[in-house]
């Protein structure tokens, strides 16, 4: 081979080298540099990646079971009519039962969306008077469970005077109640039954809820029940 060729191919590996090593000083010096000039792999597209995001998102999705979309399910109204032709179907007397003058500082209804927060109701009578007295003491069982009934009552009433009318409720949600009692009283949950069961005479299965019962050294105005609720509104 001639010496001229030879030369030559010596030079090229000599630049190459130099090149090689000069490129690695700098990197060494300036990593954000090296970056710059590094070979980089294509990038995915738009769409891929999005298609990527979307199927891990559908692998996490996991279908609801059995349990949970049963209690999906709303329950109907009265098989013999709506809430407002129930009142009238069992004589229910609603007027005259919400409070005039309230004591606290409060709205009788807040609307969340279509759930609606009942105050707390006490058992008013149609003319204006309240029941009192405190439950394993100087009320019997029957007087009390009678109590919650007109506690439902007096909700019913105040539901209507908000809403217009009983038939913008779709169902009843939660049912908190409160019971006046003695430290050894324990029926508090036979005693909020006056309004359970009252609320299903009126709303059917859609007025039965989840609920509380807890018994109180005391309730304001000397009364023996106080209940608030949860309803949810038709849209």
């Amino acid at each position: 081979m001639p010496n001229a060729v030879l030369v030559a191919l010596a030079s090229a590996s000599f630049t190459a080298a130099s090149g090689a090593a000069l490129t690695h000083i700098r990197a060494r010096r300036n990593p954000s540099a090296a970056r710059l000039h590094s070979p980089r792999s294509p990038k995915k597209s738009t769409h891929h990646r999005h298609h990527h995001r979307h199927h891990h998102r559908h692998i996490r999705t996991h279908a609801a079971s059995p349990e949970i979309e049963a209690l999906r399910v709303k329950p109907g109204w009265h098989p013999d009519g709506s809430p407002e032709e129930r009142v009238q179907q069992l004589g229910l007397e609603l007027d005259g039962r919400c409070a005039t003058n309230p004591a606290g500082v409060f709205y009788p209804v807040v609307l969340v969306g279509n759930l609606a927060y009942v105050s707390g109701q006490v058992p008013r009578n149609t003319d204006g008077s309240l029941i009192v007295g405190k439950c394993g003491d100087d009320i019997g069982d029957d007087e009390a469970v009678e109590a919650a009934r007109v506690v439902g009552l007096t909700m019913l009433a105040t539901m209507r005077q908000q809403f217009g009318s009983l038939d913008h409720i779709e169902r009843v949600v939660k049912v908190n109640g409160f019971v006046n009692c003695s430290p050894t009283y324990t029926k508090q949950p036979a005693v909020v039954n006056g309004l359970a069961n009252l609320f299903i005479d009126v709303f059917g299965p859609a007025g039965k809820s989840s609920r509380s019962a807890v018994g109180s050294v005391g309730l304001p105005l000397g009364v023996p029940v106080e209940c608030e609720a949860i309803v949810e509104l038709k849209c």
